[in-house]
């Protein structure tokens, strides 16, 4: 895809939708967000957030938490799904944290356990400040629907973002196109006949054509 006119306009629209910061994890203390990202795969971020707090009450920090037990990780945070792998990620994430520190780039994040590409570019974007494209289940649907990439794949989103769109807006462009996910654009019952993007959505001019 190139970045035309129509694609512009589109952004244009969306970022002076949402023209304020978007948070949906706090990101305060890099080494929580971290976690609470691995929580939230397979899950919500209300969900992940609320585990996340449950185990550093108990545990405090990384240090606190390399010292539990992975059986002790994981029936704390079991209702957020997928329990025992995101327990053996978290209390090695925490050793790292402890010994090494957490790296600052993409390579060496997604080399860490239970951090893949999705959960790495979100630690750059809201921890480090950096370009990143977080490709979730809202973006990668909502950024179809408009007709920002061509692709459905998850993979394929990631590269074509990348390769259409300008690294400065990166960032934000992940973020507002997963809020507008959240308010507007649901999975299974969008809201297109209310949804401010509806005259540039692609999704939204099919709906309207047969009703």
């Amino acid at each position: 895809m190139k970045y035309t006119s129509t694609l512009k306009a589109k952004i244009y629209k969306l970022f002076s939708l949402y023209p304020d910061p978007i948070e949906f994890i706090p990101a305060d203390d890099p080494f929580r967000f971290l976690v609470t990202v691995v929580l939230s795969a397979s899950s919500t971020d209300e969900r992940a957030i609320k585990a996340s707090t449950i185990l550093f009450d108990r545990a405090h920090d990384a240090r606190g938490i390399a010292e539990l037990d992975e059986s002790e990780i994981e029936s704390m945070i079991a209702f957020v799904g997928l329990g025992r792998s995101k327990a053996h990620s978290i209390k090695a994430l925490a050793e790292k944290e402890c010994t090494d520190g957490i790296p600052k780039t993409l390579e060496e994040l997604v080399k860490l356990p239970g951090i893949g590409e999705k959960t790495a570019n979100c630690y750059l974007v809201s921890v480090l400040g950096q370009p990143g494209v977080i490709v979730d289940t809202h973006f990668a649907r909502v950024s179809h629907r408009l007709g920002l990439v061509k692709s459905e794949d998850r993979n394929a989103i990631y590269k074509e973002v990348k390769d259409t769109y300008p690294d400065n807006i990166w960032s934000r462009l992940s973020m507002t196109v997963n809020k507008h996910g959240r308010v507007f654009c649901l999975a299974r019952k969008p809201k297109c006949g209310i949804c401010p993007m509806k005259e540039l959505c692609d999704y939204g001019r099919k709906v309207s054509s047969v009703e």
